[in-house]
């Protein structure tokens, strides 16, 4: 089913790349065939025309393209909207040597305002109430990554026009030769994931808290400064590269501890949805999804791990992209296990030399007899959420 998913999303993104790319390069196509009328009777470019057009594309590479990054990370479709919006109707108050903003900017076209003006509506409306925002969070990876591919399109149709620029300077990195546009292309993709990774950790805790109107004030304040934020990179796009880089260094501190209580939530309240409307989740010889409430030697609290029984006791492994797993041996001396069902989690809690609390979804709330015998627990038969004991709910999302 995650594989499925996966290609789905996939699917929806090349999709979405391949109408937006279509609708930007229509808006620059008169205007790039004057521009290459002009070239095949213009002469070569001087020395003076060479070093112009490299410190307007330093300018570009560092100012304009780093300024709007932040407001796009925290709303990726209103963000370009707003982009196109003063693209369109800005002249005569947005800096005027904006290539982003300009006459020439793939931007300067109603069709990708109003495309995304309507994107924006249909992604932003679901998340003013708690019964439709998991629809709105279900959807706002694609929303983040589709953003980020329309950010990359734009970098590219504009590098375009002067491609001997984009190019030129290079950064030595032992064998390997790197430009400066690639580089900056990188940064973006960076900055815009960590930005947005902490905004989706807080929109979900918003989202669990108990107050009706919350969702709406959040969504509405989130709006409300991508929207200031892009009328300060108008005016300035060295104030809004400073105010970026100030937001992605606070966000980059708690990267970390976001990202992972992120996944944490994703798991468990996407889990609890699907147990509602599908059967339980079969038990297979797959390891067990869990995660630690607090920090065991190398894992983190809430990273996730996969729970295995062994002959020896019990192994958490935490996979790693592109780096060695982390493990954590637990031996089944003078140990015992537990299994208890809470209210939007269940856990499984180790005793003995060192007390191991570990939580995981209830998808498998038909099973647990038989996952209890597979994880080597004892079952605890009292079961939270029949019963409507909140008590540990503030425990279980903690």
């Amino acid at each position: 089913m995650q594989q499925q998913s996966r290609r789905t999303l996939f699917s929806l993104i090349a999709c979405l790349f391949i109408v937006l790319a279509t609708a930007m390069s229509s808006g620059a196509q008169e205007s790039r065939a004057a521009e290459v009328a002009g070239k095949t009777s213009a002469p070569k470019l001087s020395a003076a025309d060479v070093v112009a057009a490299q410190q307007f594309g330093e300018t570009l590479s560092v100012a304009d393209w780093l300024g709007p990054l932040a407001p796009v990370a925290l709303s990726p479709y209103f963000g370009i909207a707003c982009l196109s919006g003063m693209a369109l109707y800005g002249q005569g108050w947005i800096s005027a040597d904006n290539a982003f903003l300009g006459e020439g900017s793939p931007l300067h076209n109603p069709y990708v305002f109003g495309a995304f003006l309507i994107l924006t509506l249909i992604t932003s409306i679901p998340r003013l109430t708690k019964v439709s925002k998991p629809f709105a969070q279900a959807i706002d990876q694609l929303e983040t990554w589709a953003g980020i591919i329309t950010m990359l399109t734009l970098r590219l149709m504009i590098s375009a026009d002067a491609p001997d620029v984009a190019e030129t300077a290079v950064i030595q990195m032992g064998f390997l030769s790197v430009s400066i546009n690639s580089l900056l292309m990188v940064a973006a993709t960076i900055n815009i994931v960590v930005i947005n990774t902490v905004k989706f950790f807080f929109e979900t805790l918003i989202w669990i808290t108990p107050i009706p109107t919350a969702d709406a004030i959040f969504e509405i304040a989130n709006k409300t400064v991508c929207a200031a934020l892009m009328v300060i990179y108008g005016i300035s796009p060295t104030l809004a590269t400073v105010i970026n880089l100030a937001m992605f260094a606070a966000a980059l501190l708690i990267f970390g501890w976001a990202y992972r209580r992120q996944i944490f939530f994703r798991t468990i309240l996407l889990d609890t949805v699907w147990a509602f409307c599908s059967p339980p989740k079969a038990i297979s010889k797959k390891p067990l999804i869990v995660f630690p409430v607090s920090k065991i030697g190398p894992l983190s609290a809430r990273t996730r791990c996969k729970l295995a029984k062994t002959d020896a006791g019990w192994t958490l492994t935490h996979e790693r992209f592109l780096r060695s797993d982390l493990m954590l041996h637990i031996s089944g001396d003078d140990c015992s296990a537990e299994l208890s069902t809470g209210f939007i989690t269940n856990c499984i809690q180790i005793r003995g030399a060192t007390v191991v609390h570990l939580t995981f979804s209830r998808w498998y709330n038909g099973l647990l007899p038989e996952l209890a015998a597979g994880t080597g627990a004892t079952l605890n038969e009292t079961d939270a959420a029949a019963s409507h004991d909140r008590t540990g709910l503030k425990a279980e999302l903690a």
